[in-house]
């Protein structure tokens, strides 16, 4: 995010003259976020504690072994990522319009 945030500090100032397409930013904006946040709330977080839960009964080397991670509700819950997986694409490729968009506007002028 500090990266992205720096890019278009530069693209700012590289492209003073060209009228910027807020609208993309902000779908890039808010689909990295909250693509962040589905995955931590959805899949990372109940993984995480589900796993310090047998780690601490029955010790880390269950907690990372195969028969507890192909468990169905874990599996479930790995695949529960996909939905943040995907809100968070849509921001990438909104924020790799914008770039594009924005260099293509620079070359026609």
């Amino acid at each position: 995010m500090l990266g992205i945030g720096l890019m278009l500090f530069v693209l700012r100032s590289l492209y003073r003259d060209v009228k910027w397409n807020d609208k993309l930013i902000k779908v890039g904006f808010w689909g990295l976020n909250i693509g962040l946040l589905g995955m931590a709330l959805l899949s990372l977080l109940p993984v995480g504690i589900w796993q310090a839960i047998e780690s601490i009964g029955k010790g880390m080397w269950y907690a990372r072994s195969a028969e507890l991670m192909q468990q169905p509700g874990m599996v479930f819950l790995k695949w529960m990522r996909t939905p943040g997986d995907v809100v968070f694409a849509i921001g990438v490729f909104a924020i790799a319009w914008f770039v594009f968009d924005l260099t293509l506007k620079n070359k026609k002028q």
